[in-house]
């Protein structure tokens, strides 16, 4: 009698674990689309602050990390762009290209 209610429980439980994995692998997903959206808008933040208030070698800094985050983020679009505005800000700090 034990060891049947020790299967009945085992079985339960990994059909709840199961079942609770599958509920919730699409919520990790979107997760990590929310957070590499955070990771754009604070590097976007950061360049919009070292033009405010930072050099032009902060500019070209920042442009950098923001053409990344864009790259990490799988957009490839806004990627280009920010390592075209990136490519501009470090020749008007004196950088060779």
């Amino acid at each position: 009698m034990k060891f049947k209610a020790y299967v009945l429980v085992m079985g339960l439980s990994l059909l709840g674990y199961w079942t609770l994995g599958l509920f919730n692998f699409p919520v990790s997903g979107s997760q990590m689309q929310t957070s590499s959206n955070k990771v754009v808008e604070d590097q976007v933040t950061q360049y919009n602050i070292s033009v405010r208030a930072g050099t032009k070698m902060d500019r070209c800094v920042q442009a950098g990390f923001v053409a990344s985050a864009y790259s990490q983020a799988k957009d490839e679009p806004n990627s280009e762009e920010w390592t075209r505005i990136r490519h501009d800000d470090c020749t008007v700090a004196g950088l060779p290209q």
